[in-house]
Formats: structure tokens, sequence, C-alpha cells
């Protein structure tokens, strides 16, 4: 699947799953200036193969076969696709790669009849919660959630209302 000069693969094969750990760190490196580190820092490519155990896929985008972005996602219990660690090569930020990979996401979910997108996203993060409203996200409510560096973090829960009617 292609979309603005990127090649995005929904389901990243165990080979890809060290480039895809490499960007997740770059990208969330930013969280240690915060004081409130991101678990994702705590995430390998051995961690994400056993991930998959559990019905988590990681999709991959790539610009000229390199891997710049990724995110993990899997079916939820309550029939929607629900994503986490999306991560954009900071090199490639502005540049439509994050969009193009939750549009295909979506695109994909819906084909394979689920009920929309959802996801967490910290609530001290406005830019991110504003770029999935972008996409017609919406908030559904807050809370905590417990990282895996053991922090309590503030998040809101996001959905893709748009497919809530199928």
């Amino acid at each position: 699947m292609s979309a603005a000069g990127l090649d995005l693969i929904l389901d990243a094969p165990a080979a890809d799953l060290p480039a895809a750990v490499a960007v997740m760190h770059r990208a969330f490196a930013e969280y240690a200036r915060t004081g409130t580190p991101s678990g994702a820092m705590l995430e390998t490519a051995p961690s994400l193969l056993a991930e998959r155990e559990d019905g988590v896929r990681v999709a991959l985008a790539r610009r000229d076969g390199t891997v710049v972005a990724m995110v993990k996602h899997q079916d939820a219990a309550d029939g929607s696709r629900y994503f986490g660690r999306l991560a954009v090569d900071p090199g490639q930020r502005g540049r439509g790669v994050a969009r193009a990979l939750i549009e295909a996401l979506r695109d994909d979910a819906l084909g394979a009849g689920r009920s929309g997108l959802t996801c967490l996203v910290r609530a001290d993060e406005p830019r991110a919660i504003a770029f999935y409203q972008a996409l017609g996200m919406v908030v559904e409510g807050s809370g905590e959630r417990v990282s895996r560096t053991g922090a309590t973090i503030r998040v809101v829960e996001m959905a893709d209302p748009r497919a809530r009617t199928v």
C-alpha cells in the first residue's frame, strides 16, 4: 500500500521490528525532558515480537526503503481497532507520514468490519490531541494509566465516531 511517497505495511514482519523500535525510541525520547519518560523507551524488538501472541501488530511507513514511522495496533474487545505508540522519526515530522499511516489503519479496520479507531493520548499533549481531532476523532473520556515506567499519566480516550454507526 502506498501513500504520499510512502510504502505502508500494516503488519510488519519480525525482521522490521528493530527498525520500528529505533524510530519509536527517537520519537519518544522527547518525553525524558518532561520528567515523565515514556514507557516506549522500554520497548524492544523482542517485546514487540512477544506482543504478537496477544494480537498486537506493528504498522510501518517507509520512505525510500527506510522505516520513518511506526504504530502498534490490535483489534479490541469493543469492536474497535486500538492503536498506540504512534511514532514518527523527528526528521520526518510535518510531512504527512502520521496522517497517511492512521488513515491506512482506519481504512484497514473498517474493511475488516471493525467499528473504527480508538487510542489513548497523554492529556498534556494538546498538539497530539488536536492532530487526532483533525483526523475526525473525538475525546470520549479521560483517566489515568500507569506507564511501563511505573509513572501515573493522565490520558484522554479518543475514538473515531464516523465509524461508530457501523
